[in-house]
């Protein structure tokens, strides 16, 4: 059977079917009936629950490799550190190997806060970021907050399997 979504069809059978919306179960037998609605339902729930392992299984795969990865990153700084110390140890400030060329050079100069309430403020930078919770609250309150509206986000669907 070819499943396809004819979503103006759906809507008209069941705006013809709407004196019958009250009995739930007389409602959707009737619609079913005449579509595949419910059969779109149940392949599309099938569809999203798939979908749902996959991307949880993706998940757990991305922090394994993540985990990994740190572990691997941080094994190669502790080689790093070694051969550094190695060259200071012999007084080498560059050694040619086969594999490559190593060599030390001065650390970058790089600016320290201690204390970043004695910064003088001129030397700061200022982040402005709205404050939603506050700005709903006006709103709410009835008050106009230019710049700022609220909007309804898109209908949700909640999925309880059973």
């Amino acid at each position: 059977m070819n499943m396809r979504i004819d979503i103006p069809l759906i809507e008209r059978i069941a705006a013809l079917l709407d004196p019958y919306r009250d009995d739930g179960d007389l409602f959707m037998d009737s619609l079913d009936s005449q579509t595949d609605v419910l059969d779109l339902m149940d392949r599309s729930l099938t569809a999203m629950q798939a979908d749902e392992a996959l991307a949880q299984a993706i998940k757990a795969q991305e922090d394994a490799l993540a985990k990994r990865r740190q572990r691997i990153e941080s094994r190669r700084d502790a080689h790093k550190a070694a051969v550094r110390e190695m060259l200071r140890a012999t007084g080498q400030k560059k050694v040619e190997r086969p594999l490559a060329t190593l060599s030390m050079r001065q650390g970058s100069v790089a600016v320290h806060i201690h204390d970043d309430a004695s910064v003088p403020t001129q030397l700061c930078k200022v982040t402005r970021t709205p404050d939603k919770a506050a700005i709903r609250k006006q709103i709410d309150a009835g008050e106009d907050v230019p710049g700022a509206y609220l909007v309804r986000g898109e209908d949700t669907l909640s999925v309880r399997v059973l």
